[in-house]
């Protein structure tokens, strides 16, 4: 008895020290919280036995990249279409295509190779943790300059942070400068070619948020404080912005509070500009052309902040979930790929036209949920383009490998193309040997409409 009575009471009072070390982070909470880290850190390695963006493997197939139309589209806009390294090795046997000009039918039109150790060095990387190689670098993002340049956000896999940089080739391929400045998500060129992209920066997990008294619960890792910052057309840094810094200088902490991971409280996945529709609609706001227009995925916002000073002059949430890729279109109204929010779709994916003024949204697609893309669902990622004169939109559906092009008016899947890449020289690269293709369904990060005269004129036709 007196034995059991001994470790009854040790079982008591480890029960009341593991209580208080949790309550009052006394020995051994940081030991505890390094083991937790550390397994949640390993169930978020991705495999790397297959090339990055791979969703699956072995797929059948006759061809790559195929496409489905079903319905006119406009006849003289190309595709703009975001590829990646060991993307399309038919077509750039070496290191795959990281962006192709493509017709409607399949034929590729143009592209553009790179060699990631060409873009990014080992001095380059030296700052990032799990060992950052050129061969863990990813395509992210990609925008046309008015020149014809292709700028392009990178990201990392089992690299951290994962946010990597920008680059700039020409229309030949050639890199013109490149930065690891922890850029991520999809880059803008302006009409200025000055190039908007989301940054990001590593802060203190310990802290206040946005310079309240409520303490940052924030359970792995470091904060990613996260901005904004726009570059000149050689690369020039010419101002940056960081959220925490504007939300409390503009009196607007709440966008940092009700939020989904005090990990990351931000979570800027997209830039725009103000054009002069949208400054006329908002003039009240003090809204002006030019300014910018941010996605915070963690708060399921859209802000405008003033693109010299960064004041946050209107706050769009409601109708969305964990956006991405605010576009604005001509009347002023801004496209928006809503990951979560929809009501009236099957998953909750949905593409938005939303009204800046009043803050209240419209489905624009997808509206037949029977017909095809009307399954549309993609839980992250995903963005979404429109054409100059706003009436198409190409959606770019990331976890599921496809690119559907709609009739912005109507709902109306146009077309359907499926990412399909032949991953066998990769593999051979990895010492996997195939007889014939291995076909694979991959990723899509975006797609774009190219005017024909563009294309003319930067092909120097």
């Amino acid at each position: 008895m007196p034995a059991i009575i001994a470790l009854l009471s040790a079982l008591f009072l480890a029960f009341v020290w593991g209580v208080a070390a949790m309550k009052w982070k006394v020995f051994p909470y940081r030991l505890i919280h390094k083991i937790e880290s550390g397994f949640d850190a390993l169930g978020k390695i991705e495999d790397e036995s297959l090339p990055q963006h791979t969703i699956r493997s072995g797929i059948e197939a006759t061809a790559p990249d195929p496409v489905q139309t079903f319905g006119p589209a406009p006849d003289d806009q190309l595709i703009l279409m975001t590829g990646g390294f060991d993307y399309r090795r038919d077509l750039c046997p070496t290191h795959g295509c990281i962006a192709m000009v493509m017709e409607r039918d399949g034929t590729v039109l143009h592209t553009w190779e790179a060699d990631p150790a060409a873009i990014f060095t080992p001095e380059m990387l030296a700052a990032f943790k799990g060992g950052a190689t050129p061969e863990r670098v990813y395509v992210q993002g990609v925008d046309l300059a008015p020149d014809g340049d292709l700028v392009v956000t990178f990201q990392g896999t089992n690299i951290f942070p994962y946010q990597v940089g920008v680059a700039r080739f020409g229309w030949d391929g050639t890199v013109k400068w490149a930065k690891a400045d922890s850029s991520h998500h999809w880059p803008t060129v302006d009409a200025r070619g000055e190039v908007l992209t989301p940054i990001a920066r590593l802060g203190e997990k310990a802290g206040k948020i946005a310079g309240t008294r409520q303490e940052m619960k924030c359970t792995y890792g470091i904060v990613f404080q996260e901005g904004v910052q726009v570059l000149a057309p050689d690369g020039t840094e010419i101002r940056r912005f960081w959220l925490d810094d504007l939300v409390q200088s503009s009196d607007r902490q709440g966008l940092a509070y009700s939020v989904r991971d005090d990990c990351d409280p931000y979570h800027v996945n997209g830039v725009d500009v103000v054009n002069a529709a949208m400054a006329a609609r908002l003039s009240a706001f003090g809204v002006e052309e030019d300014d910018l227009v941010v996605s915070l995925r963690s708060s399921s916002s859209i802000i405008i902040m003033d693109r010299d000073d960064g004041t946050i002059r209107r706050i769009l949430h409601g109708p969305m979930v964990a956006q991405h890729s605010p576009k604005v279109l001509p009347d002023g109204d801004i496209l928006v790929f809503d990951n979560m929010g929809g009501h009236d779709t099957k998953v909750g994916t949905r593409i938005l036209f939303l009204n800046p003024v009043t803050g209240g949204a419209k489905t624009v697609f997808p509206i037949d949920l029977e017909g095809p893309g009307g399954d549309l669902d993609s839980l992250e990622e995903g963005s979404v383009r429109a054409s100059p004169d706003g009436r198409h939109i190409l959606i770019a559906e990331t976890l599921n490998g496809r690119i559907i092009e709609a009739d912005a008016e109507t709902g109306e899947t146009l077309w359907i193309y499926t990412s399909i890449s032949d991953i066998a020289p990769a593999l051979a690269e990895k010492g996997k040997t195939a007889d014939g293709p291995v076909y694979a369904l991959m990723q899509t990060q975006g797609a774009d409409y190219l005017s024909r005269a563009d294309f003319d004129r930067f092909s120097g036709q």
